[in-house]
Parts: C-alpha cells; sequence; structure tokens
C-alpha cells in the first residue's frame, strides 16, 4: 500500500474557494478601469488616480488569472489521483484472480 494519498474533498473545496476568488475579484477590476481620474476634479490627483486605476485593474486580473489557473491545476491533480487509483484497483484486481 501506498503511503501517498489524495483527500478529494479538500481539493474540491480548494478549487470551490479559487473559482470564488476569481468571480469575486473580476466586479472591482471591471469597476476600477472605468473610473476615471478627471473625475476627481484635481489634475494631480486625476493623474495619480488614473495610473492607481491602471496597475490596481492590472494586479486585479494577475490575481484573477492565477486563481483560474490554480483551480484548473488542482482540476488536473484530482483527475491525476482518480486515474491512478482506477488503475490501482484494476491492477490488484487482476493480481487477486490470478
Amino acid at each position: 500500500m501506498s503511503d501517498l494519498s489524495a483527500d478529494y474533498a479538500v481539493l474540491n473545496r480548494v478549487r470551490h474557494n479559487l473559482d470564488h476568488i476569481a468571480g469575486l475579484m473580476k466586479k472591482p477590476g471591471r469597476e476600477m478601469t472605468q473610473v476615471t481620474g478627471e473625475s476627481m476634479g484635481v489634475p494631480e490627483l486625476a493623474q495619480r488616480m488614473d495610473h492607481f486605476g491602471e496597475e490596481w485593474s492590472y494586479g486585479i486580473k494577475q490575481l484573477t488569472k492565477f486563481s483560474e489557473k490554480a483551480s484548473e491545476m488542482l482540476l488536473k491533480v484530482k483527475e491525476s489521483f482518480e486515474k491512478l487509483d482506477h488503475e490501482l484497483a484494476e491492477t490488484s484486481k487482476r493480481q487477486g484472480a490470478k
């Protein structure tokens, strides 16, 4: 018996959390791109706000991409473990039948 194991419930919960984070991050990212520095009134503040908005939007997009990719990778890990479990069970059955 192998010492390696995977808790599918934990993998599913982490994936769900990452998907939820990605969904939450999309809205502020979109909203921040719509805020203009011009709406601040003061020219220097307007420039800083434009710059901040661009950086904020970029950062949020990166976090969203990371969350989505991490979720995809966890799904692949889970699927790989499930496939390995199935293959080991089949091998065990064949060896037991001999």
